[in-house]
């Protein structure tokens, strides 16, 4: 088998609006820097995404970080674009955590509101925090992917990689894996939710994918799970090719991330008032 390397990079301007696929990316303490740069919440204030609604992944946008410039191209094709411009701040719970950010006014929340049939607002988060579900960086191995559907939109993780056994990224728990020129941590296997039921193509739900996952490789830790997820130890660039080496284990090593992950948090808690 190949050495393991990047097979496909998933990113969404929008949070839980359909994947692009880039070339590269860049890797920050906080995931891939304008991954889920927007989100979108409901009229209670509550994130409002793919879970909730499976519609929103038929939606498309594009985001010029440098024009501060948002398309969004809806499910019939019409194209709504902008300068984007900050309003007023707000924090929103995402999984437990509050991430800081801010309304956006124009176009974009009332064209998604027609989309969903209830009313929206659209938010752009800060950078002092990330809006992925539970770790700012997530990987999965097309061969882990094959076991259950081969389709790694459905799961929507960050690094799809190739050249790996199934499941083999999940003996990586704990240990540092060099990805491009960044270093990530292995933290924990990703518990799966209903989104990877989800038909990217449809918008529809057409299978069970946590039932098949449980029938075909039982529970980790006892959840559904595919793929890892992780934290950034070394910002980098990551393209699509780079290799993904883990890298030997030192017990002192260890101890050091473990206390840099431990400040991280501290501050995130200072920064957003939850961790």
């Amino acid at each position: 088998m190949r050495s393991p390397r990047v097979a496909r990079i998933n990113v969404a301007p929008v949070k839980s609006l359909r994947l692009r696929h880039p070339d590269a990316i860049r890797l920050g303490r906080y995931g891939a820097t304008e991954d889920r740069r927007f989100l979108l919440i409901d009229d209670l204030g509550r994130l409002y995404n793919g879970t909730r609604d499976t519609r929103l992944v038929l939606v498309e946008a594009t985001w010029d970080s440098t024009a501060r410039r948002l398309a969004v191209t809806l499910p019939d094709g019409e194209i709504v674009e902008g300068d984007v411009v900050r309003g007023p701040s707000t924090r929103v719970v995402i999984y437990g955590r509050r991430v800081r950010g801010h309304v956006i006014e124009g176009p974009w929340a009332d064209a998604l509101s027609d989309v969903v049939g209830r009313q929206l607002t659209l938010v752009e988060r800060d950078d002092v925090g990330w809006a992925t579900d539970l770790r700012p960086a997530t990987l999965v191995s097309e061969a882990s992917l094959d076991v259950i559907d081969g389709d790694g939109r459905r799961f929507r993780m960050l690094l799809e990689v190739d050249g790996l056994e199934a499941f083999e990224e999940e003996q990586w728990r704990n240990r540092r894996v060099r990805v491009g020129k960044a270093l990530l941590l292995i933290t924990h296997p990703m518990p799966r939710c209903a989104v990877p039921s989800t038909n990217p193509d449809i918008g529809r739900r057409d299978r069970n994918v946590l039932r098949e996952l449980v029938e075909r490789r039982d529970t980790v830790d006892g959840e559904a799970c595919l793929g890892v997820c992780a934290e950034v130890l070394r910002p980098g660039e990551v393209r699509v090719g780079d290799d993904v080496e883990a890298v030997v284990h030192r017990s002192a090593a260890a101890l050091v991330d473990r206390v840099r992950l431990s400040g991280r948090r501290l501050r995130r808690v200072a920064l957003n008032g939850v961790s």
